[in-house]
């Protein structure tokens, strides 16, 4: 297995990396069907997660997904999910499942910072106005870009996805133009949104939404950038204010497979779960979000919060400031030997169609 881009990951302990040589490892069964040939495998994984069990994220796509594979196999392949960052922190899944500590992560691509240079594009500003629609662009742009699937290349991908548009969510003070923003402290998902944040006067932090209830009720920061599920899915409704609507980034999403473990499998089996990995779960994910988003509107008015949608003329002195940022992420990836401007290119061509 490559050992590129290694990266320390906290919290497991050593009991939990002795269960998983037990639980996380795969293991063959015989059904002992007496005729020589007869028998069957049955592969069982563990699916590790940063989702809180309550999530839809474990209710509506990773069960789903468990489901359909065992659908699929007939119960050749077992997977057991492990929500809420139980095996492995939020910005540590992908390399659980890299080295083995878990056989399958799922998390959010900006934890990592710097690891998916390319899968970032989908973070920066106006590029698609649903999660369905986001989702089809990255996998289009996977499908076409071998540096871009280099970047999960000592793994076995299962899915890469975006939420729907991420908008600004504030507490006590609403923002309707640039200028609002100036000195206010927002969490923020991504480099990509820090760029931006920053020529706007803000002072972004980076926090996972795990973290950004607390840190909003407890004053912390003064607002957070997110997809619109994040308000009901983390409790945000109950604590915001303000939410200024302007289809602003898209948080973006893998699961990926230990590499060893998806070998294991013999190729019959894995010919079935291909109907449900890649394609089929990343149109599942953009579809569960926006359906989510619009319960999670709901949600937020219900509990009070002030809508502010920002019209055309607004959105183009945004543009104005968040341009720099795109700019700069070309210029980032183009020095690197990336096709970076043709990987934005393609997106832009992509979300126009």
């Amino acid at each position: 297995m490559k050992n590129r881009r290694m990266r320390h990951w906290k919290s497991l302990t050593a009991v939990a990396a002795a269960s998983m040589l037990v639980l996380g490892a795969c293991s063959s069964e015989s059904d002992g069907g007496g005729e020589e040939g007869a028998s069957e495998e049955t592969y069982t994984f563990d699916f590790s997660h940063m989702f809180p069990s309550n999530h839809i994220m474990e209710t509506d796509v990773v069960q789903p997904f468990i489901d359909k594979t065992a659908e699929l196999t007939e119960d050749q392949v077992e997977i057991t999910s492990y929500p809420g960052a139980q095996l492995a922190e939020p910005d540590a899944q992908y390399e659980a499942a890299a080295t083995g500590i878990a056989d399958m992560g799922f998390s959010v691509h900006s934890y990592t910072p710097g690891q998916f240079p390319l899968t970032s594009v989908m973070e920066l500003p106006f590029l698609s106005e649903t999660g369905t629609e986001g989702s089809e662009i990255l996998w289009q742009l996977n499908q076409e870009f071998p540096e871009m699937q280099e970047e999960y290349a000592d793994t076995e991908p299962l899915w890469i996805a975006t939420s729907e548009p991420g908008q600004i969510f504030t507490v006590g003070k609403q923002v309707k133009s640039v200028e609002d923003l100036k000195g206010m402290r927002i969490r923020s998902p991504s480099p990509e949104v820090n760029k931006w944040l920053e020529a706007m006067g803000a002072t972004p932090v980076s926090m996972s939404m795990n973290e950004t209830y607390e840190a909003l009720q407890k004053g912390v920061v003064d607002g957070t950038v997110g997809p619109y599920h994040t308000l009901l899915d983390y409790s945000l409704q109950d604590v915001i204010d303000y939410v200024t609507v302007g289809d602003f980034y898209m948080t973006t999403f893998y699961a990926v497979m230990n590499q060893d473990s998806w070998d294991s499998i013999d190729e019959e089996t894995q010919n079935e779960m291909a109907e449900v990995k890649g394609e089929y779960m990343s149109k599942l994910v953009g579809e569960t979000l926006d359906g989510r988003a619009e319960e999670a509107i709901q949600a937020a008015k219900d509990a009070g919060a002030e809508f502010y949608e920002l019209d055309e003329g607004e959105i183009e002195e945004w543009k104005e400031y968040m341009q720099p940022a795109i700019d700069e992420w070309i210029k980032d990836k183009e020095e690197k030997g990336l096709p970076g401007q043709e990987v934005y290119d393609r997106a832009v061509e992509l979300s126009s169609k």
